[in-house]
């Protein structure tokens, strides 16, 4: 069957020129070349020093060449090992933009390398400090925020409730004066707006109050069970016992992933049947209370109230 080569329309037997195009049929199409190209790995930086690799590495995919790679070099017959700091060729010109004075393919050491980027190391470490302390930062909070204590929430719904009644009550006085010509802001049709909007705050103030008279029993529950807890914490996770967990040779925030952790799985097998949001949570407070507590060695150290302070004086 004939073809258009143009349009890629197909004809009948015994038609030879394009109704479309006006070109002459063929017999066959032409096969189409696929357009997309698989990226090709171009050697843009040999070297002995796998050090050195590493952070131009680091540093260009944190600048955006994410096909950047450090691999042993494929060159055979060399006495010592060396490294092919790699990358796409379509990311060949990011390249250059983000060393150019980079040579492809030259022979780089770790003088070399701070030829290139002068401040590379302090921005690594930059950029490394900033990664860990949002990271400690984001888990820590979302550590000690997640759960919420009965008697936090049977405050937030008795103040809600009031709130809203509070607020529906000033509503229709509002309404009940601009009915009564006393003052003349509204038309009727607002007036009954706003009275469906007050009726609902007060909907809404009296459906808080019935849950906080639901929860508050549970309330008294969770402070009773809160005290057992804090006991096992006083006499089980003692200071003595983070202390031999605690390295001084980590940065802060292994030891507290690795202390924190630790103490959850203690509470946990403990207390199985409580939230593990409140177990993150104490365990938390605990480590907290442990870096404050060895923060003063010597209990002269600790800050004394000043009233404290006053009362001593008078002795």
């Amino acid at each position: 069957m004939p073809w258009c080569p143009n349009c890629k329309n197909e004809y009948r037997e015994g038609i030879t020129e394009c109704a479309d195009c006006g070109v002459e049929l063929v017999d066959e199409l032409p096969e189409e070349e696929d357009e997309y190209k698989e990226p090709v790995p171009v050697v843009m930086f040999l070297s002995s020093e796998r050090s050195v690799c590493d952070k131009l590495v680091r540093y260009l995919k944190l600048n955006g060449v994410y096909s950047a790679e450090c691999v042993i070099g494929s060159a055979e017959g060399e006495e010592e090992e060396t490294y092919e700091l790699i990358v796409a060729d379509i990311e060949k010109d990011r390249f250059f933009e983000i060393l150019p004075g980079a040579v492809e393919g030259e022979d780089i050491n770790e003088d070399r390398m701070y030829e290139l980027v002068p401040d590379l190391e302090d921005r690594l470490d930059e950029i490394d400090s900033e990664e860990a302390s949002m990271q400690f930062s984001e888990i820590r909070s979302e550590a000690s925020s997640v759960y919420v204590h009965k008697k936090d929430k049977y405050a937030d719904l008795k103040f809600s409730g009031y709130s809203f009644i509070a607020f529906g009550f000033v509503g229709f006085a509002v309404v009940a004066l601009n009915a009564l010509k006393v003052i003349n802001l509204f038309n009727l049709y607002s007036m009954i707006i706003m009275s469906l909007v007050f009726v609902i705050f007060f909907g809404i103030g009296i459906s808080s109050l019935v849950k906080a008279s639901k929860i508050k029993k549970s309330v008294e529950v969770e402070d009773e069970f809160t005290e057992q807890i804090q006991e096992w914490i006083k006499d089980n996770l003692t200071g003595d016992l983070i202390a031999e967990w605690y390295d001084e040779n980590r940065e802060d925030q292994e030891n507290y992933f690795d202390i924190t952790e630790k103490l959850q799985k203690m509470l946990a097998e403990e207390f199985p049947n409580i939230n593990p949001s409140y177990i993150d949570e104490l365990a938390d407070e605990r480590y907290n209370d442990y870096l404050e507590s060895s923060a003063y060695e010597d209990p002269e150290d600790i800050p004394v109230a000043a009233d404290d302070e006053d009362e001593e004086d008078e002795i």
